[in-house]
């Protein structure tokens, strides 16, 4: 007879990893892994009677992804957003599993491999992931959507030329790669935490490309002097005691800003700023407010203004 907690635990993290993939979503991910796996305890004895449990769960996270995904629109080509980026412990960004908080495991996804598929329709982002990270993908996408297997080959070669579309619009302006090794961006992101503490509007100016977006709960600022002064004006309402601590996401740089509430006796995150830089100046970046994206605090040395 199968345990039903040891099941969870020997799945619960690779299932979450997927839905997360699917999704782009902290919150949606944990409610699909969620139902999956209360779907499997609830198929009680029968759940003996599985051959393959891996491709079992897959295709019922699936199922229930492309439910959700279904209820809202893929974003079009001129938007611009980023999924829910992780925060991991390193600079690594490839498939590595990463623990960020105590009793959760979130798997670290490149930031390339995640943000097309936010202009992909439900099918073609389940068929692009489930290609990517599970055996015989074709096939279980064909029977998860209930469709033949040349249908999802269409399906594919559609995702590739949306992905293809994507570049070509996004890639003056996203950096798709890691800066985890690249001097000059290195460099580049140095700087710009820098300029954060002078809080220097010009300054910043002068690191940013004018496509640059900065986005506050769904509000959007574009172009450098624009957000320039968005970034002094946030920067000016959080306080004078500010700090700025580097953090990597999905393997990219960030720097998340927080401060000391002394009445409430905690930390205080005010706000964390994503930033994807090549090696010349700042190309994009987004600014949350005490969001959930960043629920547990791993940073190297901070610097204080």
């Amino acid at each position: 007879m199968i345990d039903l907690e040891k099941y969870t635990q020997e799945y619960w993290g690779v299932i979450r990893q997927h839905a997360y993939r699917l999704t782009g979503s902290i919150l949606d991910a944990d409610d699909i892994v969620q139902d999956t796996m209360l779907r499997a305890i609830e198929m009680g004895p029968a759940l003996e009677n599985i051959e393959d449990h891996p491709e079992w769960l897959y295709t019922a996270c699936t199922e229930a992804a492309l439910s959700r995904l279904r209820e809202k629109k893929p974003l079009e080509l001129k938007e611009f957003d980023l999924p829910d980026l992780i925060q991991t412990m390193g600079s690594s960004a490839n498939g590595v599993t990463k623990s960020i908080e105590a009793g959760a495991v979130w798997p670290s996804v490149a930031l390339e491999f995640l943000f097309p598929l936010q202009y992909m329709t439900p099918e073609q982002r389940a068929v692009v992931v489930l290609r990517d990270g599970v055996e015989d993908g074709d096939r279980v996408a064909a029977s998860t959507m209930g469709v033949k297997i040349q249908e999802v080959f269409k399906i594919a070669d559609n995702a590739d030329k949306k992905r293809a579309q994507i570049h070509k619009y996004w890639g003056k302006n996203l950096f798709f790669s890691s800066t985890d090794e690249q001097e000059k961006a290195s460099r580049v992101f140095e700087r710009f935490v820098e300029v954060l503490g002078f809080r220097d509007k010009v300054l910043m100016q002068g690191l940013m490309s004018p496509g640059v977006e900065l986005v506050v709960r769904g509000e959007r600022r574009t172009g450098d002097d624009f957000v320039a002064m968005a970034c002094m004006e946030l920067l000016g309402q959080m306080g004078e005691k500010l700090t700025f601590s580097p953090v990597w996401l999905n393997g990219c740089r960030g720097v998340l800003i927080w401060t000391w509430r002394t009445r409430r006796n905690e930390w205080l995150r005010c706000g964390a700023i994503t930033i994807l830089n090549d090696d010349s100046n700042v190309k994009a970046m987004k600014w949350y407010l005490d969001g959930h994206l960043l629920r547990a605090i791993q940073t190297e040395v901070p610097q204080v203004s």
